[in-house]
């Protein structure tokens, strides 16, 4: 007769066992619908879809707002000192004219700085509103 298993010692590290688990996918039932938006409420058959679609546009034209302001002020701010005071119109800085330094230093670079900011929102946007697609 064979002795029986016997206990692990002080010695004898105790083994651990991997308990299995099993993963299973859910099946939607047919007929049944995810309660969040869908891509195909975009088409424009159920009511949701048209207010996504606002949503959207409107969220795209405040960021262009917010963008197009800021720009527009700074465009024509230097044709309207130029105006009002015209002895901006032909100062010279150095052997540069005035215009010139304020166009390439003055207006350009906060352009640039402004266009990145607004692919950077309008990309936010788009991925929010291919989140919210997403989540339904």
């Amino acid at each position: 007769m064979s002795p029986g298993p016997r206990p692990p010692g002080p010695e004898e590290p105790q083994a651990t066992v991997a308990r299995r688990t099993v993963v299973r996918a859910t099946v939607p039932r047919p007929g049944r619908r995810p309660a969040g938006p869908q891509v195909a409420d975009l088409d424009g058959r159920s009511a949701y879809g048209p207010a996504l679609l606002r949503s959207l546009l409107r969220a795209q034209l405040a960021t262009t707002i917010a963008v197009l302001a800021p720009a527009g002020i700074l465009v024509a701010l230097y044709p309207l000192l130029a105006v009002l005071f015209p002895p901006v119109a032909t100062a010279t800085v150095g052997p540069l004219p005035l215009a010139a330094v304020v166009l390439g230093g003055g207006i350009y670079p906060p352009l640039v700085a402004l266009a990145f900011w607004y692919a950077r929102r309008a990309r936010r946007v788009e991925e929010r509103f291919a989140e919210i697609l997403e989540e339904g």
